[in-house]
């Protein structure tokens, strides 16, 4: 499921109060992106497949960053790279920019990095976005075969020496161009269920016109949950059996998933930016609950999350 972020006419002024530390992020605007849900296949990568490239046709001049859709593993140092299309055997050739780098999440989610230098290519042709993977088991970047807006995408596996296997898969990635900063910050404290507090994060770069995704992770397994999106309220107001840290002006109700190693629920919820200079500031905050017959009061939630969009 995605969604669009609300107007912001629909939501109450911006706060003046501060939410603590908010460091400012490299932000990114997105360029191009397939089969750009939250479904995944039951698959898992890692050695001996540890590269995976994904074929795409530039349509952007720069290139500054990349997601795929992964996690379900402990955090491990990853790293996506552009390389060029070789014309004689169509695998992945030369290195394009300089890599980006970054440590996994636990939740199955979309995440990636930031090239360590852009790469600059050509509008109209074609290259790889290519996926190094540390470790085991974790969670591959191909769509469910059974979401109905699925794009196949020429996927290469290979070993980190070559590439042995080509598919048409509906592979999951996003591309982005350079863009000015935006804000994240996390804040609050949880409340305890059986896996102990769960936890709140936000994965990419608030920008206009491009995603961002609210992940829960030590969540109770295949319970539902729910999603408040507000604005953030820095000091928290405590009501008895849980202490709100985002304002209720929306909720949405998710079904956590299963995960593994270690084993807990989570979620990821994608919201995409719309591209109007009205989003410009507003401090878009988020706030997961989970019905937990473990915790107390049978209700677990996280501390909040504030997105602040440039």
């Amino acid at each position: 499921m995605r969604c669009r972020i609300p107007n912001r006419s629909c939501l109450p002024g911006v706060l003046a109060a501060s939410c603590g530390l908010i460091a400012p992020l490299p932000a990114q605007q997105l360029a191009l992106a397939r089969n750009d849900n939250v479904t995944y296949s039951n698959l898992a990568v890692g050695w001996p497949a540890s590269s995976i490239a994904f074929r795409f046709t530039a349509n952007a001049p720069q290139l500054a960053a990349a997601q795929v859709f992964t996690g379900n593993q402990p955090p491990a140092a990853h790293t996506l790279e552009i390389r060029t299309r070789h014309p004689v055997t169509g695998a992945p050739d030369q290195l394009v920019g300089q890599p980006g780098s970054w440590q996994t999440l636990h939740t199955r989610s979309w995440q990636g990095a930031v090239f360590a230098q852009p790469a600059n290519v050509a509008v109209g042709q074609d290259y790889f976005l290519v996926w190094r993977v540390t470790g085991m088991f974790h969670q591959h970047s191909v769509s469910n075969a059974n979401e109905p807006s699925n794009v196949q995408v020429e996927v290469q596996i290979g070993d980190g020496v070559s590439w042995n296997n080509i598919a048409q898969l509906p592979g999951k990635f996003r591309l982005f161009r350079a863009y000015a900063a935006g804000t994240t910050t996390t804040y609050g404290a949880g409340k305890a269920g059986q896996y102990g507090a769960p936890t709140i994060a936000l994965s990419g770069w608030p920008a206009l016109g491009s995603p961002i995704d609210v992940l829960l992770d030590g969540a109770a397994r295949l319970t539902p949950a729910v999603l408040v999106i507000g604005t953030p309220i820095p000091t928290g107001v405590p009501l008895g059996w849980v202490t709100a840290w985002t304002t209720p002006d929306v909720l949405l109700t998710v079904t956590t998933r299963a995960q593994s190693n270690p084993t807990s629920g989570g979620w990821c919820q994608t919201f995409f930016v719309p591209n109007t200079p009205a989003a410009v500031g507003f401090p878009l905050s988020f706030q997961y609950g989970v019905f937990d017959p473990l915790a107390a009061d049978g209700f677990s939630h996280t501390g909040g999350a504030t997105a602040v969009v440039n």
